[in-house]
């Protein structure tokens, strides 16, 4: 594809590279006669000297640097071309390109960070758009029951008890439409992101009390007793986000036990690994629906409808990014058992 400008450009390049070669030549030939002359004024009964000379080597060695140059300017110039084409289109909106590296000899360097660049956009867009499908998507449900409900307030023959109940659906729809946002994000970013980059050590087993203590108020809510056997283990990982898999699971487990039930936590090494399980007495999960809980937006029919079908992806997710794995067994009316498994890399980072 051509673009404006795009024959100028390259004959100001070709103009550049000429002057290029050609300049040190020139230069080389008066520093050759300059050095000349200073050995007549030293030596002056020499008699070869002749100031002419240097215009018989000015000339092939001029002619040899511009044949030189022509092949040679040839050669980067469709390198550069075809690097300024992709940038046209990145300008234009186009994050789909991507250059041979192999055979971006000499502008391999610049070629491997245009090829980032545009997988970093790429990134960007896919977040954009997954945001965009998705929360719109889920967020017809509660926008419509904040408008049906607020509809109804206007109606000047609602009672003060239904104006009071219609005013708590529309706060808890609102409510649950910031949570859908935040964690659509939190999810969308997640799936964009490639690695960890904010790793280091911390304890895992203090990590997980906090959690529980952070999360008291729900389980104490319902009277569910919290039992704990953790040993004492240190992971090398992202602490933030490791804060947010525990929460998402113990969160997951604390909804679906009943009033007066039990929630298990238990961490241990093995082999390799990390192993932390959160264990339920809850509703439980039928065998048909196991395969799909890790789906976004998945609710199952045993499973409240209250959530957003987002706390099992985002844990899931994570895992994957820690290099890890979930894994669940559970039975309907038997409760569930989440278990993480975490590579143990504290060796290599101490």
């Amino acid at each position: 594809m051509k673009y404006p400008g795009h024959r100028e450009r390259n004959s100001q390049l070709q103009n550049y590279f000429a002057l290029l070669a050609i300049v040190p030549a020139i230069v080389a030939i008066m520093a050759y006669e300059f050095l000349d002359y200073i050995l007549f004024l030293i030596r002056p009964w020499r008699t070869d000297y002749d100031p002419v000379t240097g215009l018989g080597i000015l000339i092939p060695m001029a002619l040899m640097m511009e044949l030189i140059t022509f092949f040679f300017s040839g050669y980067l110039l469709k390198k550069v071309t075809k690097l300024t084409n992709a940038i046209n289109e990145v300008a234009r909106g186009n994050f789909d390109i991507m250059l041979d590296e192999t055979h971006a000899a000499p502008l391999t360097e610049v070629v491997r960070n245009f090829n980032k660049m545009t997988r970093e956009l790429q990134s960007v867009e896919i977040l954009r758009s997954d945001f965009i499908n998705s929360f719109s998507h889920e967020f017809k449900t509660p926008i419509a029951s904040i408008n049906g409900f607020a509809q109804l307030l206007l109606d000047t023959g609602v009672s003060e008890e239904e104006r009071l109940e219609y005013l708590r659906i529309i706060a808890e729809e609102s409510s649950r439409l910031t949570h859908l946002a935040e964690q659509t994000m939190l999810l969308s970013r997640l799936d964009s992101q490639q690695g960890i980059s904010d790793k280091e050590a911390y304890s895992l087993d203090e990590q997980l009390r906090q959690t529980v203590i952070l999360l008291s108020a729900a389980w104490s809510e319902k009277h569910i007793e919290v039992n704990m056997d953790v040993d004492s283990l240190t992971y090398h990982g992202s602490p933030t986000l490791l804060s947010q898999l525990w929460i998402n699971l113990l969160n997951n487990a604390i909804k679906y036990t009943p009033e007066n039930g039990i929630i298990s936590i238990s961490a241990r090494q093995q082999d390799n690994n990390l192993l932390v399980s959160i264990q339920d007495t809850g509703c439980g999960i039928s065998e048909e629906q196991l395969p799909y809980i890790f789906h976004r937006y998945y609710q199952g029919n045993s499973r409240s409808s209250t959530g957003l079908g987002l706390g099992l992806s985002i844990a899931h997710r994570i895992t994957e990014l820690c290099g890890g794995s979930i894994n669940v067994t559970s039975k309907a009316g038997e409760g569930s058992c989440f278990t993480v498994v975490l590579p143990d890399e504290t060796d290599i980072f101490t």
